[in-house]
């Protein structure tokens, strides 16, 4: 129930840079300035120092939405799904009608519904409660449409779920937002199994605004999905040229070179630019995943003995990484020579 960008990974909380706050050379700056930090912080992925910085915040004024709700995205970075809720109701009891913090929470409750258990259902009406107060204090927020248009995509009928719900939040979204309306459209295709209708809602998305790298990740993330690798290279390659850092993108295409076949140098190319930048963020494959497709790569190119290296890698990054292991296994069988 997460949009695009709030897929995210488990990061460890490190208490030293807390403890060590005062080294950002923040010693008498004031809440905003503090706050402002913390902002720039979560917008470069640092979400230690944002804590860090948030938390002072709240030593200066300890009613502080703002740094609350700051410290409730920190927690959406980490995959710390109590420290969201904890956080973001502390936001929402300071300012009850902002709509940024009521979506924030329903994020929260949305991937703790998710998780299942006995009480997958109570926050899943959590969820759409949120998202519902969302919506009232800011109609025009499309992200809380299109979290709780999913929500009626998923959610069975006798608790609020249905299709025409989901037709008319797809709806309200269009009107909104033209982009994230066909985007919308994608979505419920795909969810109708109608793929050949999905695609057409990505190519009007992208039609409409060709700068959006949202719309050629989604429209080139289809083409992987459907194996047709061939149209989701250029789409991939377009991307980077917009987005020259975006290392979901880097993985991708080199995955679909991979996949393709026809460009190892340019796979081996990819894969390696990421593992040198050293990637480990939220909704990005991890190290181990990036080492097994590397090791694919030297295989298919006959360099047996790098690959073994590299699921070997894998494999101690990620103890029972179950490809690696597998490809691992193959190769012993066919050159057991390397051993």
């Amino acid at each position: 129930m997460m949009p695009n960008r709030g897929c995210m990974l488990a990061a460890a909380i490190v208490a030293a840079l807390v403890v060590a706050a005062p080294a950002f050379g923040t010693e008498g700056a004031s809440a905003d300035t503090l706050f402002a930090r913390g902002d720039r912080a979560l917008d470069a992925g640092d979400a230690d120092a944002a804590e860090a910085l948030f938390l002072e915040v709240l030593e200066l004024s300890k009613k502080d939405h703002r740094a609350e709700h700051g410290l409730a995205v920190v927690g959406l970075m980490r995959d710390d799904y109590d420290m969201v809720i904890k956080r973001a109701r502390k936001a929402i009891k300071r300012d009850k009608k902002n709509s940024r913090y009521h979506l924030t929470l329903a994020y929260g409750y949305g991937i703790k519904a998710q998780q299942g258990g006995f009480q997958a259902m109570f926050y899943a009406g959590k969820f759409k409660g949120e998202c519902e107060l969302a919506i009232k204090y800011d109609p025009g927020n499309v992200d809380a449409h299109f979290a709780v248009l999913q929500y009626y995509v998923m959610a069975p009928g006798f608790v609020g779920g249905g299709a025409d719900k989901a037709e008319e939040t797809a709806a309200v979204i269009s009107d909104l937002d033209p982009f994230r309306g066909f985007m919308a459209r994608a979505f419920l295709a795909r969810r109708e199994g109608d793929l050949a209708a999905a695609e057409r809602a990505y190519t009007a998305a992208v039609a409409l605004d060709t700068t959006s790298v949202d719309g050629w990740v989604a429209l080139a993330s289809f083409y992987l999905e459907q194996k047709r690798y061939g149209e989701a290279v250029p789409l991939g390659e377009r991307v980077l040229r917009l987005e020259p850092d975006n290392y979901g993108a880097v993985y991708q295409l080199a995955k679909a070179h991979l996949l393709l076949g026809e460009d190892l140098d340019a796979a081996l190319r990819g894969f390696t630019e990421y593992l040198d930048a050293g990637i480990d963020e939220p909704g990005l494959p991890d190290p181990a995943a990036a080492h097994w497709r590397l090791g694919m790569v030297h295989e298919k190119a006959g360099r047996y003995a790098a690959a073994k290296t590299s699921w070997e890698v894998a494999l101690t990054l990620t103890l029972e990484h179950e490809q690696a292991t597998a490809c691992l296994d193959t190769l012993r069988e066919r050159h057991p020579e390397l051993w």
